[in-house]
């Protein structure tokens, strides 16, 4: 995997530095705040028990970046219940030209078992569904049939969590939408879930936000390799989360799912920079990308990691 080859490295994003520090990271606390970067990155590094977790802030309000929700490959029935095939975040982030992106909702796939009951995974190619409410540039391409929460980006760039009741109205201003599992933090205080799936520890990927909507916090936390890390549990999440600076978050489909892709602009690939629980990447039915622009006026660091 791309770190664990590399210790520290240099890297130009378009014109601007950006130092990524993969090991002997010391844990860090509280919420990035450097306002000139629009888009920071932390990788926190715990022992006892193991952790690796990666940290993504986002300045929503910075000309320079632009973010999107964007489903996997394209709708493979028409009015049939599949919306798109899956594919890998990386795939996605290369087709659309994403800098920095990670995978999103929770989804339905078509024959993750075969005829003899083998179960065959979300490989590649795969018609699928996310479970929740996705939009794509004002485009509502999914309305979930069950309740499920997600994060909205309006046409002023500020960010939005809504709790997805069946029969609450599309916010006239969504630009984008993507849905998760459970809102894991409200006004800044941790929610707490019960059940096997919010007490075992996994990988893990949630997005928050801050008290005024426009810091965007992704965090990818890598699970299921304990030498490395371990995973986390919804409640620890929840805590990380409003360790960031979260003042409201969401849970994001997680597991083997879980990704976070950076594009080199050096040699123009985008690398893997957590470490997925199934050894290789997961395809997945939609992402969040994030897209910085190179408008040759903008000043400052682009993306800074601390």
């Amino acid at each position: 995997m791309f770190n664990s080859l590399i210790t520290a490295r240099h890297i130009v994003l378009r014109g601007f530095l950006l130092s990524l520090l993969f090991s002997g990271c010391a844990a860090v606390s509280g919420p990035i705040t450097n306002s000139a970067a629009p888009i920071e990155y932390q990788r926190i590094v715990r022992r006892d028990p193991n952790y690796s977790i990666h940290v993504v802030s986002i300045n929503l309000k910075d000309p320079r970046v632009t973010v999107q929700v964007d489903r996997g490959g394209p709708d493979p029935d028409g009015d049939g219940p599949w919306l798109t095939t899956l594919m890998p975040t990386s795939e996605i982030a290369e087709r659309d030209k994403y800098d920095v992106a990670i995978n999103g909702d929770f989804f339905e796939a078509q024959a993750t078992r075969d005829i003899e009951g083998r179960n065959t995974g979300f490989i590649r190619g795969k018609a699928a569904a996310p479970v929740g409410m996705a939009m794509t540039d004002g485009v509502l391409w999914h309305r979930a049939v069950t309740p499920h929460p997600y994060l909205e980006i309006t046409a002023s760039k500020t960010a939005i969590f809504r709790d997805g009741g069946l029969s609450d109205p599309i916010d006239a201003a969504a630009r984008e939408i993507v849905a998760g599992s459970q809102i894991i933090v409200r006004d800044g205080h941790p929610v707490h879930f019960t059940g096997t799936f919010a007490t075992a520890r996994h990988p893990r990927t949630a997005a928050g936000i801050d008290a005024s909507g426009t810091r965007l916090t992704l965090v990818v936390v890598d699970g299921r390799q304990p030498e490395l890390s371990i995973g986390m549990t919804l409640a620890e999440l929840s805590d990380e989360l409003i360790r960031a600076g979260c003042r409201e978050a969401i849970n994001l489909d997680g597991g083997g799912s879980t990704t976070l892709v950076y594009r080199d602009p050096k040699s123009k690939k985008l690398a893997i920079l957590n470490s997925p629980s199934d050894s290789k990447e997961r395809s997945v039915a939609d992402v969040l990308g994030v897209t910085i622009n190179t408008n040759p006026a903008a000043t400052g660091p682009a993306l800074r990691s601390q």
